[in-house]
């Protein structure tokens, strides 16, 4: 089969971001997809200066054992504007690499907030990810100490102990320093967590397009792409999967052949493979930025002037041959999407890197992206269901090392997904975002306006995945208001806390559990 991973490098790197070849959870590991393109623009034309590091922090593999052994936990530290009593803004990297991501503590909006703060901006590496590596591969053994709760204790130990060896004076130990914990995605949820598990370390927090509510089958995925894509590309979309499913589910094996001849893939045998390869282009909706719209430009102009559902065909089968030339390169088409084959690379290669985000969400997260159910509109085949994302699981890690299914309800309970009621925590989310269903601001979710809790919402009209860590003069005023609004409320929440004499115990609806 391919390397999925390095195609999907090379795409990336190209804003050309395709879903379809990804392996289970890899759509879910490119949440940040807008981001990573705008941190290749600022390490294009920078180099990160060495005082802000990267700096490591002696952390424990395993916190809840009494071996004592520790790794190299890699983060970045910008102390340039800190003055005596300022705060401290703290970024994990999540599911990536840090190494662009470092250039946040000098060019980000935390960085613009721990300036006027008169505060640390610090950026740290999600263990098993870049070279914080606890282990020294991503075998199912060495990824035992992956799960949310070490990665939480993780920031706790850092918080505790760290030293900054670019600042000449000693920081105050939390609470003392107050710790605002920022995060987009998936690290929006850790921001969002360990606000709720650590309240004595963190006085505040700014989850971003965080999905705290885990879902085993994310149909919803889709719905904004449904909702606010152009008419005419939906109705496209829709046609062709209406067309595309009327062949897979029927019982003869010729117009099948057929199908997949003009697709480009004659040679992938299973159909569910097939399905996702045509959900790829879906995937744009995500990387759009404010001022990039790979979706429309890329992919919906393939049907400008089309009108009947066999020029649509053709035109979706066009663009899916030129996607398979560019990403397939010199493997078979079997190699490159083929996911049924437990002995390929994809799945035994214990040095892949992207081995990582497959265990958490195998393990704990979910987040299988779906067709929606039969009474729903959709614009993904139906044959693309759970069982694609979940096989997958056990050919990687093995049938013992995983559970049958991840643990995602025990996550919602643990960490109250859309319950959660926390002091002194401002959401943020983008009215378009594909994750905002899994958020708090979710339409789903529960009606707080009763509910008792100093916290802050926000939606942010017509935009997609975290846009407000977008610094560029591109963002809507509405960005740029809700960037000068966290600053405001927080600066508030810091004078209110000095006002009062804050215990720094937080005033939950829910007592949560403390590790």
């Amino acid at each position: 089969m391919r390397y999925i991973t390095s195609i999907f490098l090379l795409l990336l790197s190209a804003v050309q971001l395709s879903l379809a070849f990804y392996a289970p959870g890899e759509r879910i590991r490119r949440m940040h997809s807008a981001s990573n393109r705008f941190d290749a623009l600022i390490q294009k034309n920078q180099t990160l200066p060495e005082k802000y590091g990267p700096f490591f922090h002696n952390q424990p593999i395993d916190h809840f054992s009494s071996n004592s052994s520790t790794f190299k936990h890699r983060y970045w530290a910008n102390t340039d504007h800190y003055q005596q009593g300022g705060p401290v803004v703290l970024y994990n990297a999540g599911e990536t690499p840090a190494d662009d991501r470092s250039f946040y503590v000098i060019n980000s909006t935390m960085a613009d907030l721990a300036r006027k703060l008169n505060g640390i901006v610090v950026v740290m590496e999600h263990r098993f990810y870049g070279k914080s590596m606890p282990a020294p591969d991503f075998s199912a053994k060495s990824l035992a100490t992956l799960n949310t709760k070490q990665a939480l204790e993780d920031m706790a130990h850092f918080i505790q102990f760290m030293k900054l060896p670019n600042l000449d004076i000693e920081l105050p130990p939390a609470p003392e320093t107050k710790y605002i914990v920022y995060g987009g995605s998936y690290s929006g949820n850790l921001a969002a967590w360990m606000r709720q598990k650590y309240p004595h370390l963190v006085f505040a927090a700014v989850p971003s397009s965080a999905p705290v509510q885990m879902s085993y089958n994310y149909y919803q995925y889709f719905d904004p792409i449904l909702k606010y894509g152009p008419k005419h590309c939906i109705e496209a979309i829709r046609s062709v999967v209406l067309y595309v499913d009327h062949i897979l589910f029927s019982p003869f094996k010729e117009p099948k052949v057929v199908l997949k001849k003009k697709f480009g893939v004659e040679e992938l045998q299973h159909d569910d493979d097939f399905a996702e390869l045509l959900s790829s282009p879906l995937g744009m909706w995500q990387a759009m930025t404010p001022t990039q719209n790979p979706f429309n430009d890329k992919f919906c102009s393939a049907f400008d002037g089309l009108s009947n559902v066999h020029d649509y065909v053709e035109a979706y089968a066009n663009y899916t041959r030129q996607s398979i030339q560019r990403s397939c390169r010199n493997q078979t088409v079997t190699e490159c999407l083929d996911t049924h084959d437990p002995h390929s690379k994809m799945y035994t290669d214990e040095t892949d890197e992207n081995r990582a985000w497959f265990w958490q969400v195998c393990t704990e997260y979910a987040y299988w992206q779906t067709s929606s159910p039969l009474w729903r509109p959709t614009i993904v085949s139906r044959k693309l269901n759970t069982a694609w994302y979940q096989r997958q699981c056990p050919y990687m890690f093995g049938e013992h090392a995983v559970p049958k299914r991840p643990i995602w309800r025990k996550i919602n309970r643990d960490y109250e997904g859309w319950y959660t009621s926390l002091d002194r925590v401002f959401w943020i989310d983008g009215e378009w975002d594909p994750w905002r269903t899994l958020s708090i601001q979710s339409e789903d979710a529960p009606d707080r306006s009763g509910w008792s809790e100093d916290a802050r919402y926000v939606v942010l009209p017509k935009s997609v995945h975290h846009w407000d860590f977008f610094t560029t003069d591109a963002v809507s005023d509405f960005i740029r208001t809700t960037q000068d609004e966290v600053y405001e409320t927080i600066s508030q929440w810091i004078t209110e806390s000095d006002t009062k004499h804050d215990s720094a115990e937080p005033n939950l609806v829910y007592q949560p559990s403390v590790y």
